[in-house]
């Protein structure tokens, strides 16, 4: 699982290597991630965590295998399509919202027609991602989406220099298309039963409980994105053009190591979760706490890495092209404060599926309303006074769910007690504060060395952080990544 995500999350990531080289930080990205932003809600909304759902255990068997999945699917992506066509054709409502210049206006509008329709296979892969892991195919879901992710980044080389922008609009579109190609092809799913009354009266009961159940978590997900809304839309309208390129930027490298190495732990977990709370809650609970204290372990440990490397790690991989100097110290920035949020929303994640599981859906729409409540009102309300608010908007929500969660999940499940977590959690941030006041007052030092010299002076930091992460995974008796089995298989 994690060399899985470690090839998939690394060819995906390479796209945006790509785009700081090319365009650097611009109002022309700006505009494509507030084009992404809308058609983004209306996906997660639908396809966020049906797939989560699907594969929780149902109250009764299909009419055969893979007809529940198929009419799962289409009732999830019919709504989408509408939502996409009657979005497409309100545009125009929007635009004055963003102040956006007149030139602008057509680019806009043609990017939002090529995320419009990346949602339907975007819907269609976010669903039967977790199936397909359910079914064991991790290797095929690693080999097909990396495959996909090249397919996009070789459409970007040919195509950047003659249609610009629209390039990477259209890779994304290119690959989800292709991954929802390759999963159709091992998802079992039983087509014809779509056009079957039989099939459709048999599993209609089952089919009403769990989009119920999506129809509640849908909600859950409008406001997570609703957020992201804010935060895209108040960036263009308020800070200067290209900040919204480096918070891109910085999110997307901040969040990497979790979708790399957490997430396989948050995915296999929630997969044996969820087979050990049909069968025994002790046990269930048992694993829950083991799970979780792991986690902050090792979020922690990859918190300070990342904090202490910052500098190395945003100059070597970015720093390139029309990304100078100026744009490596806004990213900087703006990464260092995400960073300080990385092991709450690890946490958060964490919490999150566990409570998918306890069922506790209506406490966990109460903890994200609240979490989006405290970031939006710390955005509008600071968004003129300091340049920097998003981001801290991002790790104060962040920090507030990860302890909501906490309490209501330690309610059903016997957790350490809140005031130690607290403390816990508030004393790594503030360690992680002191590593980024460092960053700020030192980077003058070498902002202006070229990158190999940065690079040979950084890299034993690099080979002795590498080391005491593999010396945690022995310690905490997880086996080596690489066996002598895996380094025949490789």
């Amino acid at each position: 699982m994690i060399f899985s995500n470690l090839a998939i999350n690394l060819t995906g990531f390479l796209r945006q290597i790509i785009m700081a080289w090319i365009l650097g930080i611009s109002g022309h990205i700006d505009l494509m991630l507030l084009a992404m932003i809308v058609p983004a809600i209306i996906q997660s909304m639908i396809g966020g965590g049906a797939g989560e759902i699907m594969v929780i255990k149902r109250d009764r068997e299909g009419f055969r295998e893979g007809s529940f999945e198929a009419l799962f699917i289409l009732s999830c992506m019919v709504p989408v399509a509408l939502l996409g066509t009657i979005y497409f054709f309100s545009i125009n409502l929007l635009i004055p919202f963003f102040n956006l210049e007149p030139e602008n206006v057509k680019l806009f509008r043609e990017l939002s027609l090529i995320f419009i329709l990346n949602m339907l296979p975007g819907t269609f892969n976010s669903v039967l991602r977790p199936h397909l892991y359910s079914q064991g195919f991790y290797r095929f879901y690693a080999v097909s989406s990396v495959v996909s992710q090249i397919a996009g980044i070789a459409f970007i080389l040919i195509a950047a220099g003659r249609i610009g922008i629209y390039a990477f609009a259209f890779s994304y579109l290119l690959t989800g298309t292709l991954n929802a190609v390759w999963f159709s092809f091992r998802a079992g799913l039983f087509l014809p039963g779509l056009f079957s009354k039989k099939v459709w009266k048999h599993e209609s009961e089952q089919l009403m409980t769990l989009l119920k159940r999506v129809f509640s978590l849908s909600i859950q997900t409008l406001m997570n994105h609703f957020a992201t809304f804010w935060e895209r839309s108040l960036s263009v309208k308020f800070l200067s053009p290209g900040y919204l390129s480096s918070l891109n930027y910085s999110k997307t490298l901040a969040e990497l190591p979790n979708t790399i190495l957490m997430s396989s732990v948050l995915t296999t977990s929630y997969i044996e979760q969820a087979k050990l709370n049909r069968n025994s809650e002790q046990e269930f609970a048992d694993y829950t706490t083991r799970t979780l204290s792991l986690i902050i372990k090792a979020g922690f440990l990859l918190q300070a890495i990342m904090l202490a490397l910052a500098p190395a790690i945003i100059i070597l991989i970015f720093r390139r092209g029309r990304f100078d100097n100026e744009a490596v110290r806004v990213t900087l920035i703006i990464f260092n404060i995400l960073i300080i949020g990385f092991l709450p929303n690890i946490i958060m994640n964490f919490l999150t599926r566990t409570m998918y599981i306890l069922g506790e859906y209506k406490k966990l729409l109460l903890a994200v309303f609240l979490k989006f409540t405290v970031q939006v009102l710390i955005m509008l309300v600071f968004i003129k006074t300091f340049d920097h608010t998003i981001p801290v908007a991002l790790l104060t929500a962040y920090l507030c769910l990860a302890v909501i969660l906490f309490y209501f999940t330690g309610r059903r499940v016997t957790l350490p007690p809140l005031r130690f977590f607290m403390l816990r959690l508030f004393t790594i941030s503030g360690i992680s504060v002191i590593l980024l006041t460092i960053h700020s007052y030192t980077i003058d030092l070498y902002i202006n060395l070229p990158n190999s010299l940065i690079f040979l002076a950084s890299l034993p930091f690099f080979i002795i952080s590498g080391i005491a992460f593999f010396w945690f995974l022995r310690r905490n008796g997880i086996a080596p990544l690489i066996n002598f089995k895996q380094k025949s298989s490789f």
